[in-house]
């Protein structure tokens, strides 16, 4: 699959005093989807942690219907899970674009869910950007890039691209990578900040509503 960068860095102007998205995810990157994957009047929907922030950040954007989508928001079997004030269920094949953040780590059950709803969601040509991190630390690696594939195509979905959002400024040859704020409490066997977000790019061609 074609390997795309993107400079997602934070940008003080940009962010103008408001509270950090969640932890791999910045105003850049959420932006930079809706624009690259999205046009005027198409539809943008987004779930999971922080799922209502992360849609205003969207909704920025202009001339995109933007949803926001609570992450317990699924159907498994014939029952609707649905938490949440406000949040709501896209029709089938209604959605242009779904953002995923699947942070810190992706929640797939054993039935596929909730990649097998997401794939519903989606109109002809529409896209799923999935938003997830692979954390090392003292000998262990979490392959969730790999669960996310998987869980996609195993949905109907055509994997279409990797993106690797830095998250870092870069000056030269180096990554600047920040202290976090003082009120962060890293864990203790942290062993480096981490510096990008991958953005598992999916596509289907004839969406939810034709399933």
């Amino acid at each position: 699959m074609p390997l795309g960068i993107w400079l997602c860095a934070p940008a003080p102007g940009d962010e103008h005093g408001l509270p950090p998205l969640i932890e791999g995810l910045t105003r850049s990157l959420v932006t930079q989807a809706v624009i690259a994957f999205t046009t005027r009047g198409n539809t943008v929907a987004v779930t999971g942690p922080d799922a209502a922030r992360i849609a205003a950040v969207a909704d920025t954007v202009g001339d995109r219907t933007v949803l926001c989508v609570d992450p317990e928001t699924i159907t498994v079997g014939s029952r609707r899970n649905q938490v949440g004030g406000g949040a709501r269920t896209p029709e089938p094949g209604s959605v242009d674009l779904l953002l995923a953040a699947e942070l810190p780590a992706p929640w797939i059950d054993t039935d596929g869910q909730p990649y097998l709803s997401w794939a519903r969601w989606l109109a002809p040509g529409g896209v799923l950007a999935v938003a997830t991190r692979n954390p090392a630390g003292q000998g262990r690696f979490a392959d969730h890039a790999g669960a996310v594939v998987t869980a996609a195509t195993n949905a109907g979905l055509t994997y279409l691209q990797h993106i690797i959002a830095v998250l870092a400024h870069v000056q030269g040859d180096r990554l600047l990578i920040s202290s976090p704020p003082a009120s962060v409490t890293l864990p203790a066997d942290a062993v480096h900040a981490d510096a990008h977000t991958d953005l598992l790019v999916f596509h289907t061609d004839f969406g939810g509503a034709a399933r």
